[in-house]
């Protein structure tokens, strides 16, 4: 059907427990039984009633409405199924408006969407800084919006990088733990014993006359973490205009490689996207 998400039932439970079981809130659970967008077997249920196994059970999608504006540039889908997008994104590029630009990655996207009839909303289940490329995961309704984003936010999600730094590292692997907090000075993050925890694993993989490329896995996911540890232990990013000293086009950092949970499927999902430097 046409806007709506269909899923069929595996074990017998309420509408209720299986909305909720993908992280979905209080708030926007009650607004699928205010609105009657909760179908079973083609008819309209409530949250009390149950749902038992190989029932078809699907949530008619929320338009548009002004909740993104469309923008008609480029978007390099590389991934889609039926509830999530993987898109790869240029350095230079923001994901979510700022208040002064609709060229964003998730306003191109829903442009994109929108030219094939659909007319929900698709959204970014996590960020990625301006100046860095790669993996942007999109959820196609709030259903998997709900259990990617917090998949993110308790930090179960594998996030591999590739970043490019200044020197040769004596150290070819290692992990660095320093806490990271806002600089109250500048537009900067530091590394201060206030912060909040970070893990930073890193690997050498190339080497070049007065460069380090660099795998790094995270954990921890603070504003600008890769950059503000790699800088501290005396390995800034090439390109990094706040961190660094090594100019370049762009910051030579790339989301290259996740690992997460289907939201359907529930089974371990991986994708990967090469870096170009």
């Amino acid at each position: 059907m046409a806007n709506f998400v269909e899923f069929t039932i595996t074990k017998n439970e309420t509408v209720r427990e299986f909305i909720e079981a993908f992280g979905v809130s209080k708030k926007t659970t009650y607004k699928q039984e205010m609105y009657n967008l909760i179908r079973v077997n083609g008819e309209i249920k409530k949250l009390h009633d149950r749902v038992k196994e190989n029932d078809v059970i699907s949530f008619k999608l929320a338009p548009l409405d002004g909740a993104v504006k469309p923008y008609n540039g480029e978007v390099k889908i590389v991934y889609e199924d039926e509830d999530l997008v993987i898109v790869n994104k240029p350095s230079g590029l923001l994901i979510h408006e700022d208040g002064n630009t609709f060229n964003t990655l998730t306003n191109r996207l829903n442009f994109h969407y929108q030219q094939q009839g659909i007319d929900y909303p698709v959204l970014p289940a996590h960020r990625l800084d301006y100046d860095t490329s790669g993996i942007v995961v999109f959820a196609k309704h709030f259903m998997s919006l709900a259990d990617l984003s917090k998949q993110f936010e308790d930090q179960s999600v594998k996030k591999i990088y590739v970043a490019m730094v200044d020197n040769l590292m004596t150290k070819k692997e290692g992990q660095i733990t320093y806490k990271i907090g806002k600089d109250r000075h500048s537009k900067k993050q530091v590394v201060t014993d206030t912060g909040k925890d970070a893990s930073t694993y890193y690997k050498v993989i190339n080497e070049f006359e007065n460069q380090s490329k660099v795998e790094v896995e995270i954990k921890g996911g603070r504003t600008h973490q890769i950059r503000v540890h790699m800088a501290y232990i005396g390995h800034p990013l090439v390109g990094d205009v706040l961190y660094g000293k090594t100019p370049n086009s762009r910051l030579l950092l790339h989301f290259k490689k996740i690992t997460l949970r289907h939201p359907r499927t529930h089974k371990p999902f991986s994708f990967t996207i090469e870096e170009t430097f």
